[in-house]
């Protein structure tokens, strides 16, 4: 029996929308081009470790995100508010005074000098003005950039520099703040309504438990790459695997990156790509006690941010061993022992003001690289007017993509919700 809905693409959006049409009665097929769904929301076991592809993580106040996940079976493991900064030699820690229970942190980032007081107190306003979730990062006005808005509500070059640029450049994988405001406004809503979380087992079991009752339905098949989409005029049909198969159905929908669906459907979809490259370093003991990320303020960082991440989840490292993930912005030209070698070097720099965690640091070793070639698209100020819709305009042809909603968790599955109610809208007038 054929499905009436064919999805390219297991990925955030995919699974959402798949399990949403299922629970509509809908018959529902999805196709993975890659062994095991996920896309860029997938972890890998190494000698014990959990790895993610690439350092993510989890609000759980995503509004998308509390619908659509059991996030209870999740396991979720908290980080604490705020960061380390390491600049010039020294070591500054910035929190949230309103959240966070460390209060060695609250008075420390209450006394330090390395941010103005008037910047402090215009973090809090700003963190106050935007407390609450909505629904999702479009609602925000899009006119202005990051750094822009940022200087319009009167902070210093000083505090952008220490801590926005760092800070921020770990979500928008960019340090000039040239992401749209809204985006920067949206995130902000999630880090002071709930918490920054990672799944005990990894991200990928966001992915996985998504997954789980279309593996049980036999409605998922990994391994599967599509080639072409098959018409009848101008209504697509269908999907042309790369195995020669041809698949029929009353509805595609596209759950691929946006550069994959250009070419398959040569429609508009955001151009560009924002690169990133992940290494883990395993070690015997934790380079510092606390769950605080961990921020190169130098402006010439090669290092944006490192976290370590088993004491955050201690399930990320096998007994007596410590996880470090290191996050480096862009896709340097360099090999393997290259980029291992320059982020170390960094490392030691950070990690300068600290004797301990420089003897410990010496005993660590790369556990693995990953270059992540597309982790998200560039969100400039005015794109959201732009994006794609759910409905394309060629008849029988969805897409369920964050390149919908905006680059983010919640955008990925909110998208994934939105054309599951769209394609069975339409199903229903046929």
């Amino acid at each position: 029996m054929q499905p009436q809905v064919i999805i390219v693409g297991a990925g955030l959006a995919g699974l959402t929308c798949a399990r949403r049409l299922q629970h509509q009665n809908i018959s529902v097929l999805l196709l993975e081009a890659e062994d095991d769904v996920g896309g860029r929301v997938r972890s890998d076991h190494h000698d014990g470790f959990i790895l993610d592809r690439g350092f993510q993580v989890l609000f759980d106040a995503y509004p998308a995100a509390r619908r659509n996940l059991d996030l209870g079976a999740l396991d979720l493991q908290a980080f604490d508010p705020g960061a380390i900064i390491y600049r010039d030699g020294r070591q500054v820690v910035l929190t949230d005074p309103l959240r966070d229970r460390g209060w060695a942190d609250v008075l420390e980032a209450m006394t330090t000098t390395a941010m103005p007081i008037r910047d402090k107190l215009r973090t809090v306003r700003l963190a106050l003005a935007h407390f609450g979730a909505i629904e999702d990062q479009r609602a925000e006005p899009d006119q202005q950039s990051t750094l822009a808005f940022l200087r319009s509500q009167g902070f210093s070059e000083s505090a952008i520099d220490l801590f926005y640029r760092p800070f921020f450049a770990g979500i928008f994988l960019l340090r000039d703040l040239s992401t749209t405001a809204a985006a920067f406004r949206f995130y902000l809503r999630m880090l002071t309504s709930g918490r920054t979380v990672l799944p005990a087992a990894g991200m990928g079991a966001i992915t996985q438990q998504l997954a789980a009752p279309l593996r049980v339905a036999g409605a998922m098949r990994c391994n599967e790459r599509v080639a072409t989409l098959l018409r009848d005029g101008q209504r697509v049909t269908g999907v042309g695997l790369e195995s020669g198969d041809e698949l029929h159905a009353d509805a595609v929908i596209l759950a691929t990156e946006a550069p994959a669906a250009t070419r398959l459907a040569g429609i508009e979809t955001p151009g560009g790509a924002v690169h990133t490259t992940a290494i883990y370093f395993a070690g015997l003991r934790p380079l510092l006690t606390g769950r605080k990320i961990v921020l190169n303020g130098a402006p010439d960082a090669f290092v944006n941010n490192a976290q370590m991440l088993s004491n955050v989840a201690p399930s990320y490292a096998p007994p007596g061993r410590h996880l470090l993930s290191v996050t480096v912005l862009g896709l340097p030209t360099m090999d393997d022992r290259e980029l291992v070698a320059a982020a170390m070097r960094d490392l030691r720099r950070m990690f300068s003001p600290d004797p301990a965690a420089l003897e410990a640091l010496g005993a660590y070793y790369p556990l693995r690289i990953y270059r992540i070639r597309y982790a998200q698209f560039p969100q400039p100020p005015g794109l959201y007017r732009t994006l794609p819709d759910n409905r394309t305009d060629q008849p029988g042809l969805y897409a369920a993509a964050e390149w919908t909603e905006g680059s983010s968790i919640n955008g990925a599955i909110l998208s994934g919700e939105r054309c599951a109610a769209v394609v069975t809208d339409d199903l229903r007038l046929r």
